[in-house]
């Protein structure tokens, strides 16, 4: 964080970056190079642009309507769609002027305009001069980001020759004027002459305005932004943030601070619940407390008597039997409607009503029923 920033060497051509190769001083001074012109710059293609301003561009009926337009163009790569291209031939042809400033440029325009471009991308020193001596007859030397790019093929009988090139005492055409229609053309093969770093450099400013003094002066002066090597629209807070490393570190900062606190601090903070116990299940603690108050008393035989009464009652709600009478006849029935072997339905109910006989059962007696009538139960699932 503490280092210098690197110098971002990137190029841009953009009217809003500061950069070596932005274009923000040449967008700052194109008012002093055409002081009349009403400067404007645009964000969309040359066809959106120029079909919605269709009135107020290709109609020339009042006094600043007639007066000239400039188009300016300015990139490495000017890659512009064909519609767009159709627009900026008619834009000229009703008598306005573009100027393009590019290494590579358009096919379709190539084709139309009849010029053909190549360059030298070697690393060497180059000369730039105008070809009217009386806008300049200055030389002006380029050591740095500019490259041997020139004309290789014109139409003579609508190009004018405005600049070249020199390298090693030879010349190349770099800057020409190509008139369609009743409007002009002026392409210039570089770029990086326009740029920050070469309008602070020497007197290569003045390269440029000697350039653009071939433009119509008093009309509408449109910057295209559009058709760039890198966006110029920031379309979010968080990205502008981020392009400015101060906020930057502060916007990270508070993210993870929020975060930390969340983390450890942002915890729900309640009473702590208390734990209720379930209603405990009496029932065997129950029968365990009567069953120790009988035995205590030393009398089985009134649980014996209960024991016969809760089976009998068992017998006639889930068989439908009488019990009053324990005859052949009973046992016989309930033979049948429990699927018992005739064995054991008599054993037990001969035991029930020897019991029912017996005024005085033991102790071993109890344990011989229930035994007979868990027996029982247990045949007939339930």
């Amino acid at each position: 964080m503490m280092k210098p920033k690197p110098v971002d060497w990137k190029p841009s051509f953009l009217s809003s970056h500061k950069i070596p190769f932005g274009a923000h001083i040449l967008y700052k001074e194109m008012n002093h190079f055409l002081p009349n012109s009403k400067l404007r710059r645009v964000n969309v293609t040359p066809y959106e642009y120029l079909s919605e301003n269709y009135i107020n561009i290709f109609e020339t009926n009042t006094e600043e309507g007639s007066k000239k337009k400039n188009y300016f163009f300015l990139n490495d790569n000017l890659q512009i769609d064909e519609e767009s291209n159709n627009n900026l031939l008619e834009f000229v042809e009703e008598g306005n002027n573009v100027f393009m400033a590019g290494h590579y440029f358009p096919s379709y325009l190539l084709d139309t305009l009849k010029f053909e471009t190549e360059g030298d991308y070697r690393q060497r020193d180059i000369v730039l001069k105008l070809a009217n001596k009386n806008i300049s007859r200055t030389k002006y030397s380029y050591t740095k980001a500019v490259e041997n790019r020139y004309f290789t093929a014109l139409d003579s009988a609508t190009t004018t020759v405005l600049g070249y090139n020199v390298v090693d005492k030879e010349e190349h055409v770099n800057f020409v004027k190509i008139k369609y229609g009743s409007g002009n053309f002026f392409i210039n093969t570089q770029p990086y002459a326009f740029t920050n770093y070469h309008m602070l450099e020497s007197n290569h400013a003045v390269y440029v305005r000697d350039c653009l003094s071939y433009l119509s002066d008093g009309g509408k002066l449109i910057w295209d932004e559009r058709s760039k090597a890198q966006t110029g629209e920031i379309d979010s807070p968080l990205r502008f943030i981020m392009s400015k490393p101060a906020l930057k570190y502060a916007w990270y900062t508070a993210f993870f601070s929020i975060l930390l606190f969340i983390i450890f601090k942002a915890k729900r903070r309640q009473r702590i619940v208390p734990i209720i116990d379930p209603l405990p299940n009496t029932s065997i603690a129950f029968a365990k407390t009567i069953g120790d108050l009988y035995y205590q008393e030393g009398e089985p035989s009134d649980i014996i008597t209960k024991k016969i009464t809760f089976f009998l009652e068992h017998i006639r709600s889930t068989y439908m039997l009488d019990t009053q009478n324990l005859n052949e006849e009973f046992k016989k029935r309930l033979q049948l409607k429990s699927g018992i072997a005739k064995e054991e339905i008599n054993r037990l109910i001969n035991y029930i009503v020897d019991l029912s006989n017996n005024s005085e059962p033991k102790e071993n007696t109890l344990v011989t029923l229930n035994k007979l009538i868990d027996k029982f139960y247990q045949k007939t699932k339930l």
